[in-house]
């Protein structure tokens, strides 16, 4: 499996099962002026953490992905999703938003694109034996690096992959990565420009922070 950043909570995940391929893109986010999209990035399967979908940008997406913007159970070339959403929370407009589990060569990973609450029990119920995590981090209109740090505690995943924080230049003022990694206290830490990661190489003891380049 391998994981791209792209910026705020947009993601590509590319997974392999025998010889189906499967790109995954989430949340893809409206140019700025200083912050845009790749060209073009093809997908197979598109994560929506929110339900109205004027708040992205689908122009720069090739190919017809499967859309997932309502919880339920999906499989999709080999790839099992589930779209989490607590239909108890009462918050008005963001009781819409969701977040997603994801099953694929072996591991779990959770993405909890736009999420700025903590997680209910039935959340976290549904969240179990997560391999890797992917949630924001730069508070705002999405969590806080203490939020993220108690999320963290909750999920107990052996891989962190922060999201949604302050790069140059960006419209929203966010919290950088290194305020997160304080929030973490012990955070070991690795930079690279993508996670490429099988289930053999998960780590087994200390929860690895994998802060990505944007791609």
């Amino acid at each position: 499996m391998q994981i791209y950043w792209h910026g705020y909570s947009t993601v590509r995940i590319e997974a392999k099962s025998g010889d189906k391929d499967a790109t995954i893109l989430t949340d893809p986010f409206p140019n700025e002026a200083s912050l845009r999209m790749p060209r073009t990035v093809e997908a197979d399967i598109l994560l929506l953490s929110h339900q109205d979908r004027k708040r992205f940008s689908m122009e720069n997406i090739q190919g017809t992905p499967f859309t997932i913007s309502d919880p339920g159970e999906y499989e999709i070339k080999d790839v099992f999703i589930q779209g989490i959403q607590d239909r108890t929370v009462d918050s008005g407009e963001k009781d819409r938003l969701l977040i997603y589990r994801i099953a694929a060569e072996g591991m779990n990973v959770a993405f909890l694109g736009q999420l700025k609450r903590k997680l209910t029990d039935y959340e976290v119920e549904e969240l179990d034996d997560i391999d890797i995590l992917l949630l924001p981090v730069g508070g705002g209109e999405v969590m806080d690096s203490k939020l993220a740090s108690d999320t963290i505690s909750t999920i107990e995943p052996r891989i962190v992959v922060p999201l949604h924080y302050d790069l140059p230049g960006i419209k929203t003022k966010l919290a950088n990565v290194d305020t997160f990694c304080k929030a973490l206290g012990v955070c070991k830490r690795q930079d690279a420009n993508k996670l490429k990661v099988s289930k053999k190489d998960l780590p087994t003891e200390d929860m690895v922070v994998t802060v990505l380049e944007r791609a």
